[in-house]
C-alpha cells in the first residue's frame, strides 16, 4: 500500500497533467506547500477523518484549506475508483467554509495614481498590458514576441484556464506603443542579469508581479486589474465578448 505522499504524487503525475497550466500550478503547490510532511508519510489505506481533519486544521490560510481539501477529496475518490481504497474519508472531513472577497475595480483615480506611482519601474509595460487588455497575469507572464502579429495588428493571448481562453486581441496605438517600450527595455537588458533568452516578453514569475502590483497598490489584487479593464470597457459602452 503507497504512502499518502507517494499516491498523491503518482495521482497528479498520471491523471493531472492534461489540466491548463495554471489548474496545473496550483495543484503542484497545495502539494508541495500545503500538505503535511507527516501527513504524506501515512499508509493510504491508515488515514482515518480524525487524521485528515488534522492534516486540514495545519493548513492556516482558509483559502488555501479550502482548496487542499479540494484536492486530496480528488486523489482520494480516484484511488476509491482503482480499489486501493474502499471508500473517501475526505467524503467525512470536516468543511471549509471560505468566501472569496469581490472584486473591486480601481477606480479612475485609483488608477491614475497606480501609473503615476508605477512610472519608470521595470515592469511598468506589463501593468499596462494589462489594464490594456483585460488578460490575467499567467498569460502575461506567457506571452512571447512571436505571438505578435504586426502586420495584422493582433497579438495571441493564450489563455490558462481552458484551450478555449486563447484569443486574439487587436494592436491598438496604445498596445503598440506599449511592447515597443518593453522592446526597447529588452534591448537596454542585453548582457545584463535581466537580459531574457526564451522569447518572451514580460519575463516575470507570477508571485513576483502580484508582488509588485501590491507594493504600489496595496488596497487591491493584481486581477483587479482585469475587472477595471472592463469596467473601462462599459464605461466607453465597448463591448468585450
Amino acid at each position: 500500500m503507497p504512502t499518502v505522499g507517494e499516491w498523491l504524487d503518482f495521482w497528479f503525475i498520471t491523471y493531472k497533467q492534461d489540466l491548463a497550466a495554471n489548474s496545473v500550478r496550483n495543484i503542484e503547490q497545495i502539494l508541495r506547500l500545503h500538505t503535511p510532511a507527516w501527513f504524506k508519510e501515512l499508509p493510504l489505506d491508515e488515514v482515518s477523518v480524525l487524521t485528515a481533519d488534522s492534516a486540514l486544521s495545519s493548513v492556516k490560510a482558509p483559502r488555501q484549506r479550502k482548496y487542499a481539501r479540494q484536492v486530496w477529496h480528488s486523489a482520494f475518490k480516484k484511488a476509491v475508483q482503482v480499489e486501493l481504497l474502499s471508500r473517501n474519508v475526505m467524503e467525512n472531513a470536516q468543511p471549509v467554509k471560505y468566501r472569496k472577497k469581490k472584486s473591486e475595480a480601481l477606480t479612475i483615480e485609483e488608477q491614475d495614481a497606480f501609473f503615476e506611482a508605477i512610472k519608470g519601474d521595470r515592469m511598468e509595460q506589463l501593468f499596462w498590458f494589462a489594464a490594456l487588455t483585460g488578460a490575467r497575469r499567467a498569460e502575461i507572464c506567457a506571452l512571447k514576441w512571436s505571438d505578435v502579429n504586426w502586420k495584422e495588428e493582433l497579438i495571441v493571448i493564450r489563455g490558462t484556464k481552458t484551450e478555449d481562453s486563447y484569443r486574439c486581441f487587436p494592436l491598438s496605438e496604445e498596445l503598440k506603443e506599449v511592447l515597443r517600450r518593453q522592446a526597447e527595455q529588452q534591448k537596454r537588458d542585453r548582457g545584463t542579469r535581466f537580459e531574457c533568452k526564451d522569447g518572451r516578453i514580460f519575463p516575470y514569475n507570477v508571485s513576483y508581479v502580484s508582488q509588485v502590483f501590491k507594493k504600489y497598490c496595496p488596497a487591491h489584487h493584481f486581477h483587479e486589474l482585469r475587472h477595471t479593464f472592463v469596467t473601462r470597457c462599459a464605461e466607453s459602452e465597448i463591448s468585450v465578448s
